[in-house]
């Protein structure tokens, strides 16, 4: 058993360099697809910003919005709560009376739909008040700079359906959310390059209505836990064209607990596992540093062991960082290379984790995922909706 375990990683730590390799090309590739922002060009756009809760310096990630080298004619931001007792309404507000300049609209309370996805159901809300046919989906803990929306509506020009943005994290303030900075860096962007690279871009965040109203609204996603991939793979099916942007947002992490953190992670894990099954199980094998570390204690700590797992340790090192450094200008991977390892290892064990049950937690609220990441709750939908 043993002998056969040993082989199955061998194999696997051989497929880790190749997807390795590939990843650092599908990079390369993506650093240098550009889409050219034409200064005349500003389609009128409405941006979608779902709340629940203030996530760490929501006010400035919502001025950041307010603050776009885009006419203002051409441009509205709708803030939406299901609850009108939502705390994030007060920042909302102070942006209304702060930039009366700016088509700034705040909905809450409507619960025009009903469902299991409470970030679904809040943006059907607020689409009847979206003025402009395309619509920018951007979660609330996201910011960015001045030209993003000249950015992300560039590849639209040239045909696409849908669009979507890599992140980064930004100003992790925990030694979890240093962690999930050093996932999204080294992990994340790599595998949504690869992705691009090898099976087209399968998730978004920015659509037309038009396109929206083809895939059947918000009504067909008000229970799937990662809207975000049924989008993208719904366009796909539509036979459209879908970008990955050239922009890369940044995602405001501030200082979170472990349990959050973990909690995150583990759900976004068994959304993967749900949504894409096969490819899921197959990512495997970019668990390059755990492989190698399970291979030295296979081996007893041989010497032969002991330079395997150097020499996958000095290549993820050297691969994280000519990736980061040259393409994808995430500056967490390089700032803390010393704890990569280490987020490596829980990064697999949360792998592992993700097949032991199919349980996750999404704003305080219990759900079970189903095949292709249909929820179901672990209380009554009454109670959710009230």
């Amino acid at each position: 058993m043993t002998a056969q375990l040993l082989l199955l990683i061998s194999f696997s730590l051989v497929a880790y360099v190749v997807y390795a390799l590939i990843a650092l090309v599908a990079a390369w590739c993506w650093s240098r697809a550009k889409h050219p922002v034409v200064p005349e060009w500003t389609p009128a756009v409405t941006v979608l910003k779902p709340l629940r809760g203030l996530d760490a310096e929501a006010y400035h990630n919502f001025v950041s919005f307010c603050h776009q080298d885009y006419p203002p004619e051409c441009y509205q931001i709708i803030f939406g709560t299901l609850s009108v007792d939502d705390p994030a309404l007060e920042a909302a507000r102070r942006l209304q009376r702060e930039f009366p300049l700016l088509d700034i609209q705040v909905v809450s309370g409507e619960g025009v739909l009903e469902g299991f996805n409470r970030k679904v159901c809040n943006m059907a809300q607020m689409l009847p008040y979206a003025k402009h046919s395309t619509l920018v989906l951007c979660d609330s803990d996201m910011r960015v700079t001045p030209d993003y929306l000249r950015r992300v509506v560039a590849p639209l020009r040239a045909g696409a359906s849908l669009v979507t943005c890599p992140y980064r994290g930004e100003k992790p303030q925990s030694i979890a959310s240093i962690w999930e900075a050093l996932g999204i860096g080294a992990d994340f962007i790599p595998s949504a390059v690869t992705s691009r690279l090898v099976e087209g871009v399968g998730f978004a965040f920015g659509l037309t209505k038009e396109t929206l109203s083809e895939l059947g609204g918000f009504e067909v996603m008000k229970d799937h836990l990662a809207d975000d991939f049924f989008l993208g793979s719904e366009v796909q099916k539509l036979g459209k064209k879908t970008v990955l942007s050239d922009y890369v947002i940044q995602s405001v992490l501030g200082s979170v607990p472990f349990s959050d953190m973990w909690a995150r992670r583990l759900r976004w894990s068994r959304t993967l596992r749900y949504c894409r099954p096969g490819g899921y199980l197959g990512s495997f094998v970019t668990h390059g540093f755990a492989l190698a570390t399970l291979y030295l204690a296979l081996t007893g700590f041989s010497v032969l062991g002991w330079r395997v797992f150097s020499a996958v340790l000095i290549f993820r090192l050297l691969a994280v960082s000519l990736t980061t450094c040259l393409w994808t200008n995430d500056p967490n991977p390089l700032r803390y290379l010393l704890l990569l390892p280490l987020s490596d290892l829980l990064s697999f064990a949360i792998f592992a984790l993700s097949f032991m049950g199919n349980g996750v937690e999404w704003r305080g609220e219990r759900f079970r995922v189903q095949r292709g990441g249909k929820l179901i709750a672990t209380v009554p939908r009454d109670h959710l909706t009230k």
